[in-house]
């Protein structure tokens, strides 16, 4: 009867974690998803190109992406119109957004804002936004229920130029027009209450300048920005055949593991360098284990590089592939904050000492490289703020600059990585048939894809293959650290497939979940 009742008690403590979970996960969905406003005088929020221009999140479109009353992308049916006169007078602008206001309320349309736009007409109309110093001319949602009337200002506002790559959440006007100009407005509805009954919904918009005569038909559409995937399983590789990784190094695909664990570490790789020691305890920078010692990498303030450490297949196995997968565990430290440039990380490359790197572009013989990358912190005051995106940093035969092109792991925003969590990262490259754009890059975030490309040039001749994976961690460009910062790696595997997570190894700690990233929900879900 003592064991039920164990048992009973920790099934029933598992369900509130995952119900609480799954609230979570819910609420990280739709911060995540929202078009960003933009740090005041950073220019990092939503514009033309970006709904996040922070995180290089793209619009699908061009001056952004919204769905009309049927459901349509980009469609032209607007949930209300109201008629605007240019009179050269200021007054407020009313729009009955009563059925869109409710279906957000419901649960059945994502509460992902206004998109404001000209459906018919010339202007511009420019409109007072929630930076305006008279509170009296701000935006309005004037919502009524059975209880009364409540009147809320939008938690962000902007809009979009074509003729600007920059963001203007932090003007004081919304200029709405035909050539066009897009405005965008969100409210908290969290006062009203989720699954609450309204009567009446109106958004208030006060226009204090028209140009152009005649008059504008502005209509009411939602905001379809981000990505709607549920989470998904992580897919399992040879890794799952073995405990925390303990053996791993005897199967037939892998060509190396290293955990850090042994003293001479270093002696299984081609070539180290950087500032590096290995770690079990770092309490200073709130480390966690994931098992054992890790490798910390140290960004000195003032200098470019922490690591700079190299598996070469031919010096280590004899012959050089011409695909191969590489996965390790990654841990921002607590101080690692990007706000000067971005950089490098660990990837694969080609170079042969030729080219590939350091502004030495590729021409499809003498060299390539797929180094990872991080980009600047995502500030405060964004939906992804704290987080580090992670990408690809490529030169490839059919590069057009001296520098290679940044490709972000952007799917379902699984590379956009928080500090102090362990975090499973794994590429993939394949060589491209010579002269044939088939190459192929993957990346893996715990376990899920984070992004792919299927059409790439690495080379033109034989000779170029998988020289090396590159463990590189370096600052810049050129600009260097301004502070120490740190990262730690461990259980690092290289193999001619694909490896996954580590089965029994998790990055989900129970002092918290990941904030804006979806390992938390892996650990758990996924079963890590």
């Amino acid at each position: 009867m003592e064991l039920e009742a164990a048992v009973v008690r920790t099934i029933f403590v598992w369900l509130c974690v995952l119900a609480s979970i799954v609230s979570w996960a819910a609420a990280v969905d739709a911060a995540v998803n929202d078009w960003a406003e933009g740090t005041p005088g950073m220019e990092n929020g939503a514009s033309r190109d970006f709904y996040n221009r922070a995180g290089l999140l793209p619009w699908r479109n061009f001056m952004g992406d919204w769905r009309d009353a049927a459901g349509t992308a980009q469609g032209g049916v607007p949930f209300v119109v109201t008629n605007v006169v240019d009179n050269d007078t200021g007054r407020y602008v009313e729009w009955d957004v009563t059925a869109l206001v409710q279906a957000w309320l419901d649960g059945s349309l994502r509460p992902s804002g206004f998109f404001v736009r000209s459906v018919g007409g010339g202007g511009p109309f420019d409109f007072r936004s929630r930076e305006h110093s008279e509170p009296g001319q701000r935006p309005e949602l004037v919502v009524t229920t059975n209880q009364g009337t409540t009147t809320l200002g939008p938690e962000a506002d902007t809009y979009l130029d074509t003729s600007t790559y920059t963001s203007l959440g932090d003007e004081d006007r919304l200029r709405i027009s035909a050539s066009p100009n897009n405005a965008l407005v969100r409210f908290d509805l969290a006062p009203i209450g989720s699954g609450t009954t309204i009567t009446s919904a109106t958004l208030r918009l006060y226009t204090y300048q028209q140009y152009g005569g005649g008059s504008m038909d502005i209509g009411i559409f939602l905001c379809d920005q981000g990505h709607d995937l549920p989470p998904s399983p992580p897919i399992r590789g040879l890794a799952d055949g073995y405990l925390r990784d303990d053996g791993i190094e005897t199967h037939p695909d892998v060509y190396f593991f290293d955990g850090f664990e042994a003293a001479d570490w270093v002696d299984g790789w081609t070539h180290v360098g950087g500032v590096l020691d290995v770690i079990g305890s770092d309490p200073t920078l709130l480390f966690e284990q994931l098992q054992g010692n890790a490798l910390r990498a140290t960004l000195l303030e003032g200098t470019n590089t922490a690591m700079n450490v190299g598996y070469h297949f031919l010096e280590e196995t004899g012959t050089e592939p011409e695909e191969a997968y590489f996965r390790y565990y990654l841990r921002f430290a607590d101080d690692w904050e990007q706000t000067v440039d971005g950089g490098k990380m660990p990837g694969f490359a080609g170079t042969y000492g030729v080219a590939g790197w350091g502004g030495r572009p590729s021409d499809g013989t003498n060299g390539w490289s797929a180094r990872g990358t991080y980009y600047l912190s995502v500030p405060e005051d964004n939906p992804l703020a704290g987080t580090t995106p992670l990408g690809n940093y490529v030169y490839h035969a059919d590069m057009t600059g001296s520098y290679g092109d940044v490709w972000l792991w952007q799917n379902d925003y699984r590379g956009l990585l928080i500090d102090n969590r362990w975090t499973c990262v794994e590429q993939y490259v394949k060589m491209n048939t010579p002269m044939v754009n088939d190459g192929i890059l993957r990346a893996w975030i715990d376990g899920r894809l984070a992004w792919e490309k299927t059409d790439l040039r690495f080379r033109d001749v034989t000779s170029l293959k998988v020289e090396e994976v590159w463990m590189n961690v370096y600052h810049g460009g050129t600009a260097v650290s301004p502070y120490d910062q740190h990262l730690y790696v461990d259980n690092l595997v290289i193999a001619s497939s694909y490896i996954g997570p580590a089965r029994g190894l998790s990055a989900f700690f129970a002092d918290g979940f990941e904030s804006g990233h979806s390992s938390a929900w892996s650990a758990v879900v996924g079963g890590h």
